[in-house]
């Protein structure tokens, strides 16, 4: 480990090694009390601020405070020289949010991200909060990663973003140096497809170093960067929580920012734990009484052993005769198993000679294959000579008819051209005649013609201004009846579907009541609509024997409503939660995969008699009863079968879930008022109340009630029949019906009111570009007006020539198209003979080729039929020989059974021949013992055997012959246990357990270990809990003077800061309640405008106390940067520019840290230096056409 403090946590931790004050020789008690130690030691009561207090006594009392806790505390970057680790160097984005492609290279110390709304400033902060750990609901602009992405980019094929963030890696407090350089960068990728989705970290030269979330958190943790810490990265979402919310959201927010929160909870963790071994100390000592007395017992026992030997010598000789007779029995069944290999290999021998007369037979190869294969590959020759004959007279035939339809396309093309060529004549012909009669008529008056044209144009002129000063009229009209249709839209949207949703319900209801009237006389069908046939499958499974295990179901066959309940029945069957009713219950694997495939065969929905799995348990669980006058769902139903019962119990917890008539009622009945002001449950077992009359449910989490209401209509199906489940659907599926008119008139009123604005717009834009059209033609009628009075002035004579002329060429052209429409068709009919005779050697083809095809088809017949002839065969041969492999598999197995017969044989006289040797050597010695006046012991076999050498014992268990007996081993057994109850009633009489007196003396000797052992634990036990109990108390008074000091702190800088602005403040804190207000005094000379209330401040005021909280909490930060994200939207300008050099100026004097603030606000007054930057963000494009395309603003 470095010698410096690496992180938030170690800091933290150093501080509460080294309290102010402590006393040394402070009293221990074994025993904490959580509630004395959660008690606050510093609440102070309201106090009213005077305009008393000085600056200067304001700095002594800070320097009084600081003075206070002397901890020894080495930060991340030293104060007193520019940052060297953990500030921000560039921040580089692309397709993230509204960025294509961005980079932002920041400054040491302070930086200004300004930028009008839509700009993207917010986008920049939360790529450096998912780039170093945060996630997407962290940065409140987005529910996931993917919802990031740049839409545009994403609708263009992009394949994802990537943000990119450069951290400076520097000096003694940096980050694996030697791996990473000078600078580390952290990249995150945000993949749309298959691509990679996580983070990497690079080095100085952007190479991948790692892509492990444990090296990020590392990083992190090493410069102590806290992205999710509100104070060191503050967005507009957590500033309005934190300043207007609850004072226990304030105070919730203070701990989290100064971490006392994580503090506290480790304390309770700790305190919990010594609670627990309070428990497991209290467990020993419970099990230490039984296991002395255990101790005493075992031993008295083992003394009485002793004299129970003399009733051992009639059992060891029965069991010698016992041994004898299972040898006799063995060999027995030897003899039996050698007969009967002997009959196997006859059977074999038999059966290979039938194998060696079928293969004889079936080698005989008549040739029959080949010719068939030979004529078959003949016929298919000849077929592929036709068919590539076939294809080159297509092509022939093609070829032929090419020049053909080259001359119909000219024909057809000729044709149009006439067609053209008359409309031209005709044209010309009438425009010749129009201009002779227009040189007729140029003889009338020139000047009437004149004043005429004037007063025209004059009036045209002022039809032309009113119809400009209407197109503006006309624009409004466009705007105003587009926004409202575009705000009907939503409503008509909400209005189709809940149309839908209930015509969806209904149609489910039609079918289920069409279910019900099919399955006359079947009550299973109310649970259903394939409940009936799922219960036929199982029964027929059942009577074939395939469940391994019990299987009941549909679980509402099985339960019915308790006499006197039937008012709370619906309340039962809703609180058992939907699709339950039409369930199986099965006990193993095997089961459920079975009742899973008859689902699949009867053709179940995924959500249609479904399965229970369940461990297979004897008799009915024994639950626990709920408090007197309370009903619960399990003493609502009577459930008819122990297995349905406990599956719902361990299911839908039906022993958890009341039932009552009302809400009040339940509440009197089972709620109870703690003090502090939280709830609780009597006797603790219900979990969740239902009540009357719609089925709302409230339940307690975290000693807070919560009530849910539904608006589902409650209906019955258990205990009814079927005619009631018909009446019951009948009238749902009629109230359905009604509803569904509603909705429909609903819907078309909305539809009706949208399509009159889409109506009035539609008749507003036809208006606006009727009007545009007149005046576009006013400007076009008043430019003629100017052409004719030109042309008048210049009048010409007009000559005829060129028309006539025209009208002659297009007469000629007309001629010349009719001549050439008549070659074309005299061309078609020359080619049409060859093209015939084509077409009929093509049919001839065609017709050869059908009789070869159908030829190579009878020819595979013939061979198909053939080669199953001689597949049979080979299948006979086969058979022969599985059977010949059988009946040698069948003689393998004899043989390894009769090896194992004779393997038992032999073990069965070892063990015969030892028990008799054994005994003979037991009774020598008891009998040396006797002659030699020994005291009488147990005799040790093995010590026996192990005292001579192993030749001569087995030349001695050689020497033993077999010897007859004349009963069978179940008699010899049966004496053996006659001998051994006799045996077992004398050690009852003596209270023995245990039948070897080694045993008993094993027994005793491991139950005196174990209770040594348990006197250890619970020694150990001990210590550990006084240890505990000392290092708690220990550390929660350091925590408490801890938070003391981060109080006081935040509180006197508070005051500083609203002291630039003429104003005062105090931050109360009651931490026995958990609550944080804050007291504002708008004037520090007029105590008057004092409030505690922050809503009742303006917006600026709200800001700019924010912001003075904010940085009085950063006193208390270590972390390398801090992010304020729109500080200073409300501020007025005074306040806002006391804000920005009061930050500005604090900023300057810690310039081991990096301050990034992002503002829309103008900053043109703000000088730039080495130590202050500001980036200014382009504004966005945006189109404000009614109805075009905007960029969205994020």
């Amino acid at each position: 480990m470095p010698s410096q403090v690496k992180g938030k946590e170690q800091s933290r931790k150093r501080r509460l090694e080294k309290p102010p004050n402590t006393p040394s020789n402070a009293s221990e008690k074994n025993h904490v009390d959580p509630e004395k130690e959660n008690a606050p030691i510093d609440s102070k009561p309201d106090q009213v601020m005077t305009p008393n207090n000085s600056n200067s006594h304001k700095r002594k009392k800070k320097q009084s405070l600081r003075e206070s806790i002397e901890t020894p505390i080495t930060p991340i970057n030293h104060p007193g020289k520019p940052a060297e680790a953990g500030i921000i160097h560039k921040v580089s984005v692309e397709n993230f949010m509204c960025h294509r492609k961005l980079t932002i290279q920041l400054c040491r110390n302070v930086n200004f991200i300004h930028g009008q709304n839509g700009s993207g400033k917010s986008a920049i902060l939360a790529a450096i909060q998912i780039c170093l750990g945060a996630g997407a609901r962290r940065t409140h602009r987005a529910r996931n990663l993917r919802d990031l992405v740049r839409k545009e980019s994403a609708s263009n094929g992009c394949a994802g973003a990537k943000v990119r963030v450069t951290l400076l890696n520097k000096g003694e407090d940096s980050f694996r140096h030697n791996d990473y350089g000078d600078y580390v960068t952290v990249e995150r990728n945000i993949s749309l497809g298959g691509g990679y989705n996580g983070y990497k970290l690079l080095d100085s030269n952007d190479q991948e170093k790692s892509r492990s979330k444990k090296d990020l958190d590392a990083l992190l943790d090493q410069l102590n960067i806290q992205v999710e810490n509100p104070v060191a990265v503050l967005d507009q979402e957590e500033a309005k929580k934190f300043l207007c919310g609850k004072p226990e959201d304030k105070y919730a927010f203070f701990t989290k920012a100064t971490d006392l929160e994580r503090i506290d909870r480790s304390y309770a963790t700790v305190v919990d734990n010594i609670q627990e071994l309070d428990e497991t100390k209290a467990r020993v000592q419970n099990n230490m009484r039984p296991a002395a007395e255990n101790v005493k017992k075992l031993y008295a026992e083992w003394e009485e052993f002793r004299k129970m030997e003399l009733l051992q010598d009639k059992v060891s000789a029965l069991r010698v005769r016992y041994a004898w007779s299972v040898y006799w029995e063995i060999a027995n069944k030897v003899k039996e198993e050698e007969e009967r290999l002997n009959a196997i290999d006859s059977k074999l021998a038999k059966r290979v000679e039938d194998l060696e007369k079928a293969e004889s037979s079936a080698n005989v190869d008549d040739g029959r294959e080949e010719d068939l294969k030979e004529k078959l590959k003949e016929l298919t020759t000849e077929a592929n000579e036709a068919a590539k004959h076939k294809s080159d007279l297509e092509e022939e035939l093609r070829a032929a008819q090419k020049p053909i339809k080259e001359h119909q396309r000219a024909i057809s093309s000729l044709k149009r051209e006439i067609l053209t060529a008359k409309r031209s004549v005709s044209q010309a012909v009438k425009l010749l005649n129009e201009t002779r009669e227009e040189i007729q008529k140029k003889t009338g008056n020139a000047a009437s013609e004149e004043a005429k044209r004037t007063a025209r144009r004059e009036k045209i002129e002022n039809q032309m201004i009113e119809a400009k000063e209407n197109v503006a009229i006309f624009q409004d009209k466009v705007k105003q009846s587009y926004k409202k249709y575009e705000e009907l839209e939503p409503a008509v949207e909400v209005a189709i579907d809940n149309s839908q949703k209930a015509m969806r319900q209904s149609e489910g209801l039609k079918r289920k009541l069409q279910e019900l009237k099919r399955s006359e006389g079947n009550s299973l069908a109310i649970f259903g609509n394939r409940c009936a046939t799922m219960k036929q499958k199982v029964e027929q499974a059942i009577r074939q024997r395939q469940f391994v295990g019990p299987v009941a179901g549909p679980i509402g066959s099985y339960l019915k409503v308790a006499p006197g309940k039937e008012h709370l029945a619906t309340l039962a069957e809703l609180s058992l939660g939907g699709g339950t009713l039409d369930r199986f219950v099965v006990t193993n694997d095997a089961d459920r995969k079975l009742l899973m495939d008859f689902r699949k065969e009867v053709g179940c929905s995924t959500r249609e008699c479904n399965v229970f799995q369940m461990k297979n348990t004897s008799g009915r669980y024994n639950v626990k009863s709920p408090p007197r006058g309370v009903d619960t769902a399990e003493t609502v139903l009577n459930v008819t079968d122990d297995l349905v019962y406990n599956s719902l119990i361990d299911n839908c917890k039906i022993d958890q879930i009341a039932l009552t008539e009302s809400k009040e009622s339940s509440e009197e009945l089972l709620l109870i008022k703690e003090n502090g002001g939280k709830y609780s449950i009597r006797e603790g077992n219900i979990k969740q109340v239902y009540f009357l009359p719609k089925g709302d449910f409230w339940l307690l989490s975290r000693g807070q009630q919560s009530m849910t209401s539904t608006d589902r209509k409650l209906k019955q199906t258990i205990g009814l029949d079927r005619s009631e489940a018909i009446g019951e659907a009948e009238e749902e599926l009629n109230q359905l019906l009604d509803e569904i008119k509603s909705l429909r008139a609903n819907e078309t009123e909305r539809k009706e009111e949208k399509y009159q604005c889409k109506v009035e717009w539609n008749d507003a834009k036809k208006s606006l570009e009727k009007t545009q059209i007149q005046i576009k033609n006013f400007e076009n009628t008043i430019e003629e007006i100017k052409t004719e009075a030109e042309m008048a002035e210049n009048f010409f004579h007009i000559d005829t020539a060129d028309l006539e002329h025209d009208v002659k060429e297009a007469e000629d052209k007309l001629t010349a198209l009719k001549v050439q429409v008549e070659e074309n068709e005299n061309a078609i009919e020359e080619i049409k003979p060859e093209m015939e005779e084509v077409r009929n050697r093509l049919e001839e083809t065609k017709a050869r080729n059908e009789k070869v095809l159908f030829d190579i088809g009878e020819s595979e017949k013939k061979l198909e039929e053939y080669m199953r002839s001689m597949k049979e065969k080979s299948r006979s041969l086969s058979k022969k020989r599985e059977k010949v492999k059988q009946a040698e598999e069948t003689r393998a197995k004899q043989e390894e059974l009769l090896s194992s017969r004779n393997e038992s044989k032999a073990e069965a006289l070892l063990k015969a021949r030892l028990v008799d040797y054994n005994n003979s050597k037991a009774k020598e010695e008891k009998e040396r013992k006797e002659q030699h006046g020994e005291d009488e012991g147990e005799t040790d076999v093995n010590s026996l055997l192990g005292g001579e050498k192993k030749e001569n014992i087995d030349v001695e268990l050689d020497s033993i012959e077999p010897k007859s007996t004349d009963k069978d081993p179940s008699y010899y057994k049966s004496k053996v246990q006659r001998a051994e109850n006799e045996i077992e009633k004398e050690r009852k009489k003596r209270r023995l357990t245990e039948r070897d007196p080694e045993v008993a003396l094993q027994k005793y000797q491991r139950a005196k270990k174990d209770l040594d052992t348990k006197m250890k634990q619970l020694d150990k036990i001990e210590d550990n809990i006084t240890a505990l109990v000392k290092d708690v108390k220990d550390r929660k008074k350091l925590w408490k003077q801890f938070r003391s000091h981060i109080d006081s702190m935040t509180n006197e800088i508070f005051d500083e800061m609203l002291n630039k602005k003429g104003s005062s403040g105090q931050i109360e804190f009651n931490h026995r309640e958990k609550q944080l207000n804050l007291i504002v005094q708008k004037d520090n000379r007029n105590e008057q405008s004092q409030t505690k209330d922050v809503k009742a401040l303006s917006g600026g005021e709200r800001s700019f106390t924010t912001l003075s909280l904010l940085l009085a909490l950063g006193e208390n930060l270590e972390t390398p940067f801090r992010v304020m994200d729109e500080f200073d939207v409300f501020l007025d300008a005074v306040s806002r520019k006391i804000a920005l050099d009061t930050m500005i100026s604090v900023a300057k004097q810690i310039q081991h840290r990096q301050f990034i603030f992002i503002t829309p606000q103008d900053l043109s007054n703000i000088p730039t230096d080495p130590m202050l930057k500001i980036f200014h963000l382009k504004p966005p494009e945006r189109l404000n056409r009614v109805g075009g395309p905007s960029q969205q603003t994020l």
